[in-house]
């Protein structure tokens, strides 16, 4: 059974999220959509809520614009879970994460993890970005926040940090850096989203990323396991539209 929470920025009669869940998650779940419009809380405060709120031991903080592909993914979620050493399971991620530069994405190629279908409104068209292809789980240093699903036990001892980070960047990288002192974080194949928006790097990012590095000074860069400090940035992701065609001038 899993326990879903969305920051909501939508109408209350806008459900086009809560029947995608319904029709492809394949399990038992609830659906905590908390209203965030009326009185604008940063994305921590609502997730912490939502922690607080759900009755499941799995629970997944994801964007209300990110839509599920494939049937069946709860099932496939929870079977990560059994692994008792696995806290957080993403589906785009890194295991090398600079101290100069906190785009996740920036290591590149082998280091980068998963894989999401992207909306490219620009271009008129949906494209599958790969990040990398192996077909593996892979612990990873941070994951995108866009699908967070997490072990609610967690939370007895850990929070989303609102009081560092009061806007909407970062809380993905900070509680990843939190679930990594006790459990791993892993990036999995198994699960194919659609996100229908991609990353800001606004002023408001560029602040987070200042509290971020302030944070965890001492811990930057951070890698995973095993993993050397590349010399150099590998290539980006690949991107494909759906036929399978290459679009090498399109990024994410």
């Amino acid at each position: 059974m899993i326990s879903v929470i969305v920051c909501s920025r939508r109408e209350p009669a806008w459900d086009l999220h809560e029947r995608n869940i319904a029709a492809t998650i394949g399990v038992d779940y609830e659906y905590i959509r908390i209203e965030n419009t009326t009185s604008p809380r940063g994305i921590c405060a609502v997730y912490n809520e939502g922690a607080q709120k759900a009755r499941y031991e799995c629970v997944v903080f994801v964007h209300e614009d990110v839509f599920f592909m494939e049937q069946g993914w709860g099932k496939v979620l929870l079977g990560k879970f059994t692994n008792a050493h696995i806290g957080l399971v993403g589906v785009a991620g890194t295991e090398v994460l600079y101290g100069s530069d906190l785009r996740w994405h920036i290591a590149g190629q082998p280091h980068i993890k998963g894989r999401l279908v992207h909306e490219i409104p620009t271009h008129s068209l949906f494209v599958l970005t790969v990040y990398s292809w192996d077909k593996t789980d892979a612990e990873v240093v941070v994951a995108d926040g866009l699908f967070l699903a997490m072990r609610k036990s967690l939370f007895s001892t850990i929070r989303f940090d609102d009081a560092t980070f009061k806007a909407f960047h970062f809380y993905d990288f900070d509680i990843c850096m939190q679930v990594r002192t006790s459990h791993s974080c892993i990036v999995t194949w198994d699960i194919l989203v659609k996100h229908f928006s991609g990353g800001k790097n606004d002023p408001t990012w560029h602040d987070a990323a200042a509290l971020f590095k302030e944070k965890y000074a001492g811990e930057l860069p951070a890698l995973t396991p095993g993993i050397s400090l590349p010399k150099s940035f590998g290539p980006p992701a690949q991107n494909f539209d759906l036929s399978g065609k290459a679009q090498p001038g399109i990024l994410i």
